[in-house]
């Protein structure tokens, strides 16, 4: 169960083994303005059908992968 945390224009998720680390778009972009995505015409889109293609302020597909240590794991038993 992942558990996010946003600083800024971070936002840190945390797994089980590893930290993920997301640079948000820029709140301040001209031609965003915070969205993440720019309206594009048809015709020069990057897919056929899309209308929206991500800002240059922001790389949904970036990301910064922290490994965690392994769980100590415990196979002796509580005392009763």
């Amino acid at each position: 169960m992942p558990t996010a945390l946003t600083l800024g224009r971070w936002r840190i998720d945390l797994y089980e083994r590893a930290l993920y680390l997301q640079r948000q778009p820029d709140p301040k972009c001209a031609e965003c303005h915070g969205e993440g995505t720019v309206e594009t015409p048809a015709e020069h889109a990057l897919l056929p059908d899309a209308q929206v293609e991500p800002c240059a302020c922001w790389d949904p597909f970036k990301n910064i992968r922290i490994p965690l240590g392994r769980r100590l794991v415990i196979t002796e038993r509580w005392p009763l």
